[in-house]
């Protein structure tokens, strides 16, 4: 049964460093939460609490309603899928998936039956008799995720599960993560540098900074509203500009309009004129360097180089994309 995960005011340090600052977190049951946030934040930090191999310095950890912070990892109904798939090389993918189920000495048929379950899930049944050396990455992966889950955790924690594959294949996985999360109904928390990643699999985001949590909720709702200056650039809002009776905005390079010779502004945009300082190929587009009479510089993505540097330019600002940072912390 799909179990609540709520973290009360956890703190944890190493030595010099605050690496949790009074967290309170919750992980509402069924849903998907992922821990955002750069390198060094607490995100992984955070989730190594939950998982018992480390125990905090103050605040507690539950789950399910249940005070888990003094518990040992193997008494916590948790599963765990790593970024390197930690997969026993001398079994084969049916002996990987059902060492969890032999650990707590379930009988033979009903380990058979949910190895067979756990593998259908992820569509290796195939592939059972092989070995992991034998396996792609992404079938490493899906062993590691069916590992996982035959065991019918409580609570699925997932550290960076897809930054060892290639881009491609990355993405490719996020569709059978979501899928398989969905299909078991599991709570799970996902710990995740890639920003795309997070919004595209998560029901909740959880950004950290400094050891904090500084934004969750909803990832439409944190991505639309960053809830300070900081998150806005975290997130690539990563113009921050004044507009006349505005105050200070913050506005995505894909939200700024080049306007050409002759063009006209939409009705609700605020032009800025200036310099087109940079022009690079980007694959689908070009990013545009501009830097504003008043030496400000901006950045703007459009689907052509017509644009040189040096050239004269304006751009405009759709007030609809703009995010207010009147008053907001950094």
């Amino acid at each position: 049964m799909a179990a609540v995960v709520r973290l009360d005011r956890v703190r944890h340090t190493f030595p010099g460093v605050v690496a949790l600052d009074d967290v309170e977190l919750t992980a509402p049951p069924g849903r998907l939460t992922a821990l955002l946030g750069p390198s060094g934040c607490g995100k992984t930090t955070l989730l190594r609490v939950v998982a018992g191999h480390l125990r905090p310095a103050a605040g507690r950890v539950l789950i399910d309603g249940r005070d888990a912070t003094a518990l040992p990892p193997e008494r916590r109904d948790i599963g765990m899928v790593f970024q390197s798939y930690a997969l026993f090389p001398h079994l084969t993918v049916a002996g990987n998936v059902a060492f969890g189920l032999r650990m707590r000495r379930l009988p033979r048929e009903t380990v058979r039956r949910r190895v067979g379950e756990a593998l259908d899930l992820v569509g290796l049944a195939d592939q059972a008799s092989r070995r992991p050396h034998e396996l792609s990455g992404g079938q490493r992966q899906r062993v590691a995720l069916a590992r996982a889950v035959t065991i019918r955790p409580a609570v699925l924690l997932l550290d960076e599960p897809l930054s060892s594959l290639d881009a491609r294949l990355a993405v490719q996985m996020r569709g059978e993560l979501r899928r398989v999360q969905r299909e078991t109904g599991l709570t799970a928390i996902l710990v995740t540098h890639d920003q795309e990643e997070a919004l595209e699999l998560a029901d909740e985001i959880a950004i950290l900074d400094r050891g904090r949590v500084v934004q969750h909720g909803a990832p439409q709702e944190v991505f639309r509203a960053p809830a300070t200056r900081w998150v806005a650039g975290f997130l690539g809002y990563e113009n921050v500009l004044d507009l006349p009776g505005k105050g200070p905005v913050a506005v995505r390079p894909e939200h700024l309009g080049v306007l050409r010779p002759g063009d006209e502004a939409p009705g609700d945009a605020h032009v800025v004129e200036g310099t087109v300082a940079d022009v690079r190929f980007r694959g689908t587009g070009y990013t545009i360097t501009f830097r504003t009479a008043e030496g400000r510089t901006l950045v703007a993505v459009s689907p052509d180089d017509g644009l040189a540097p040096g050239a004269p330019a304006r751009l405009y600002v759709p007030l609809s994309r703009a995010v207010g940072l009147d008053g907001r912390p950094t």
